[in-house]
């Protein structure tokens, strides 16, 4: 096993990571991937997966596919062996690797009702999943081998090609996220332009502030602060796309200070937002 996990910020500098890992405890902070989609298979153990408006138990052979920009984490529940897989790929290679009547960014693809798509494999289509991230695995850790450049992408090929083909669970597994959390994620993305102070939320919500932090922060492995700074960068980064000033991304995000939204654009994309805007 290769223990590999993300950064805590979900930054990834390589177009591909694959990582097969074993480990008695799992925490990972709520992150997202800008560039890479995500593949997370789930083999053994007691776990959750997260996104902002649900929580999924894990069963054996449940593949989450994510796409690039969705919130996400996963936790395990207990001391027990926790097994999964997860592959993180640039969008623009899955992009490359497809072909006008092969899209294989399909399985990626989620209705306005779902923020990822949960397949399940069975025993045959989980052992040539596994065979083939251990191999790839095996490959991105010699990248200087002749020809393992093209083995990489033959093994990205094959693994997309399967995905592609499994289907989406038909009945969705409960949605166990607290209605508490919900409610104040659905609060904070949608007053994104207004005061989200933690003053501000814990009137809404009639509850102390303190407890609000340390309520929001048990479940989501981040403060209320840094996912409400997270959000507002990547909303300027959809304005700026969809072609509006960097003045007009500050205010629309609720950014009051002109200074500083440049300095927190800055620090999290690694580029301004003027030359992101180019």
């Amino acid at each position: 096993m290769n223990i590999i996990d993300m950064p805590a910020d979900g930054t990834i500098n390589e177009d591909v990571v694959c990582a097969h890992n074993q480990s008695r405890y799992h925490d990972t902070p709520f992150h997202q991937h800008s560039n890479h989609y995500e593949l997370y298979l789930f083999l053994a153990g007691n776990a959750t997966f997260w996104t902002r408006a649900s929580a999924y138990p894990m069963k054996r052979g449940y593949l989450v596919a994510i796409p690039n920009g969705h919130w996400h984490r996963a936790v395990t529940n207990d001391d027990s062996l926790y097994e999964r897989i997860f592959l993180n790929i640039r969008t623009n290679l899955v992009k490359d690797f497809s072909t006008f009547d092969t899209d294989l960014s399909t399985c990626f693809k989620v209705d306005k009702s779902k923020e990822i798509n949960i397949l399940k494999l069975n025993e045959t289509d989980l052992s040539e999943f596994v065979s083939l991230c251990d191999k790839l695995i095996a490959v991105l850790d010699q990248p200087t081998v002749f020809g393992n450049d093209i083995r990489e992408r033959i093994l990205l090929s094959d693994i997309l090609l399967l995905i592609n083909r499994v289907d989406n669970i038909t009945n969705q597994p409960q949605n166990i996220i607290p209605a508490l959390l919900q409610n104040m994620i659905r609060f904070i993305d949608t007053n994104l332009a207004n005061d989200l102070s933690l003053s501000a939320i814990s009137q809404h919500f009639y509850l102390n502030q303190s407890y609000l932090n340390r309520y929001f922060k048990r479940y989501m492995g981040l403060s209320i602060h840094k996912y409400i700074s997270e959000s507002r960068i990547n909303q300027a980064k959809i304005l700026l796309k969809a072609g509006k000033s960097v003045t007009d991304a500050c205010n629309q995000c609720g950014f009051g200070n002109y200074s500083n939204f440049i300095r927190a654009f800055t620090r999290y994309v690694g580029i301004s937002p003027g030359k992101y805007k180019k």
